[in-house]
C-alpha cells in the first residue's frame, strides 16, 4: 500500500493475537479496543495482500503466511528489546536519536534552553523535534511515530501516560496603541465585548482561555481565530484585537515593543504542559533522560 508504514506496535498486536488466539485479550494487553485490533490485522492483510488469520465461529488458526509473519514479528520484537537494552546501558556513549513532537508554542519558545543544556551534556544524543497539533501528536505517540509528545493541557487517554512539566503563565496581550496598553494590571471585566483574537476551537489553549473568561462572567467578541501562535501574534500586532497568550511566546515582541503584555488582576493563570508517551512501550534510557530534562527534573 503506497504511503503506508509498519510500526513496532503492529508486530506486537499480531503476536498477541496469535498467542492468545483471541482478539479481545490482545486488545486488553495493548490498551486498545477489539475493533482496533481487527482493523490492525486487516491493515496487515491488505498491506501484504495475504490472508494471515483464519477466523470464524469457534475457529482460529494462522495461515502459512500468518505463521511466517508471526516468526518475523517475534524476531523483530526480540531485536527491538535487545537494542533497547543495549541503549539503556550506553547512555551518551552510542549515537542515538530521540524523536519528539511538540506544539509550536511550547517547542519553539519554552524548550530551547532545556534542549541546549541536554545536548551539551549528551553530545551523541540528537533530539529531533517536529511541530504538530495536539490531536495529531496523540495519534503519532500511540502509533509509535515519535518517542514522546509535548502538549498544552494534556487529556486522559487509555493508551497514553502523562507526566507534567513546568507550567506557563497566560498573560494579556495587546497592541501598543490599544487604550488598555498603559494599564499596570488588567481586570478581566475590562475585556467585556472587546475585539478578541483566539486560537481555533480545536486547540486546547483556546478551551482553557474560554473557560477563564466564562468563569469570570466575561464575554468577548472573537474577530479572528488561528491555528498557530505566530499568526495570532501578528494579528494582535496589527491592532485587530487583544488576546491571552503564553508569556514565553511573546517575549521577543514585548522586547521589540511591538506588543504589550499586562498581568491579569484575577491571575495568575497558567497552562499545564504535559509529556505524553505510549502506555507499556519500553522507553530507551536516552528517551527517559530527555523526558526528565523536558519536565525540568534533569
Amino acid at each position: 500500500m503506497k504511503g503506508s508504514r509498519l510500526y513496532i506496535d503492529l508486530f506486537k498486536v499480531f503476536r498477541d493475537v496469535a498467542e492468545t488466539r483471541n482478539f479481545s485479550k490482545a486488545a486488553e494487553r495493548n490498551y486498545i479496543t477489539q475493533s482496533a485490533v481487527s482493523q490492525q490485522v486487516a491493515f496487515l492483510e491488505r498491506y501484504f495482500d495475504k490472508q494471515l488469520i483464519i477466523r470464524g465461529k469457534g475457529k482460529f488458526s494462522l495461515t502459512q503466511e500468518g505463521r511466517i509473519f508471526l516468526k518475523g514479528c517475534e524476531n523483530i520484537l526480540q531485536a527491538y528489546q535487545e537494542t533497547m537494552d543495549i541503549l539503556q546501558d550506553n547512555l551518551g556513549e552510542v549515537a542515538q536519536t530521540v524523536n519528539i513532537e511538540s506544539v509550536y508554542s511550547i517547542g519553539f519558545y519554552h524548550l530551547p534552553p532545556l534542549i541546549k543544556s541536554f545536548m551539551k551534556k549528551y553530545k551523541k544524543i540528537n533530539l529531533h523535534i517536529e511541530y504538530n497539533r495536539s490531536d495529531r501528536i496523540y495519534t503519532d505517540v500511540i502509533q509509535g511515530v515519535c518517542d514522546f509528545g509535548i502538549i498544552a493541557y494534556p487529556w486522559q487517554h487509555p493508551m497514553v501516560d502523562i507526566q507534567y512539566g513546568e507550567r506557563e503563565e497566560l498573560i494579556f496581550v495587546c497592541n501598543p496603541d490599544n487604550k488598555l496598553s498603559k494599564a499596570k494590571k488588567i481586570r478581566l471585566k475590562n475585556l467585556n465585548n472587546i475585539d478578541f483574537i483566539s486560537f481555533i476551537k480545536e486547540i486546547p489553549t483556546r478551551n482553557a482561555v474560554d473557560a477563564i473568561l466564562k468563569n469570570h462572567g466575561v464575554s468577548v467578541h472573537v474577530v479572528h481565530e488561528f491555528d498557530n501562535v505566530e499568526t495570532l501574534k501578528r494579528s494582535v500586532e496589527l491592532g485587530q484585537g487583544v488576546s491571552l497568550l503564553p508569556k514565553n511566546a511573546i517575549q521577543q515582541e514585548v522586547k521589540k515593543e511591538t506588543l504589550v503584555s499586562i498581568e491579569i488582576t484575577e491571575g495568575p493563570f497558567y497552562r499545564d504542559i504535559g509529556i505524553i508517551t505510549r502506555k507499556e512501550r519500553p522507553l530507551s534510557k536516552a528517551t527517559q533522560e530527555a523526558i526528565l530534562w523536558m519536565t525540568g527534573k534533569g
